[in-house]
């Protein structure tokens, strides 16, 4: 389970609370620059709340905990960048979703993908959010095409 507590970061986001049980999605939609992003960085315990807090399965994220979190997420992120002198598996945006889905993780962070997709594309985005449900995960996903526990920023 996913809670969101009265989360402020920066002039984006204020005072957001949500809550997302095993096996549910939540979808988050808004503006380009909204922060939508910013959020799904600050679930992972890379930037830091300027109040409020997240809780993964009742246990605090702090900066201490988010490593141990981390572990247990997995992330596909809007554009994926490769580190000089390291070679990238795949750069595909579904490969990486497919295996995010199939790591087995307890919580999904799913951002938009940077580039275009083709409605073939979309529809197996769609379906494999649907599948990591299915399989008891909890989902934060940026996608406006999915209507259920919609959050706009």
């Amino acid at each position: 389970m996913l809670e969101l507590h009265s989360v402020t970061i920066g002039q984006q986001i204020r005072s957001l609370s949500l809550t997302v049980n095993d096996g549910e999605l939540a979808s988050i939609t808004g503006q380009h620059g909204s922060g939508k992003t910013t959020l799904l960085k600050a679930v992972l315990g890379l930037i830091p709340v300027d109040s409020g807090h997240i809780s993964i399965d009742g246990e605090l994220l702090t900066p201490k905990s988010a490593p141990y979190f981390r572990r247990q997420i997995a992330y596909v992120p809007q554009y994926l960048a490769v580190p000089e002198g390291y070679t990238a598996v795949s750069t595909d945006y579904l490969q990486l979703l497919r295996n995010a889905v199939e790591s087995g993780k307890k919580l999904l962070i799913v951002d938009e993908p940077s580039q275009e997709l083709d409605s073939e594309a979309l529809l197996s985005v769609d379906t494999m959010l649907k599948e990591a449900i299915r399989r008891g995960a909890t989902v934060l996903a940026v996608n406006a095409r999915i209507s259920e526990n919609q959050i706009n920023l």
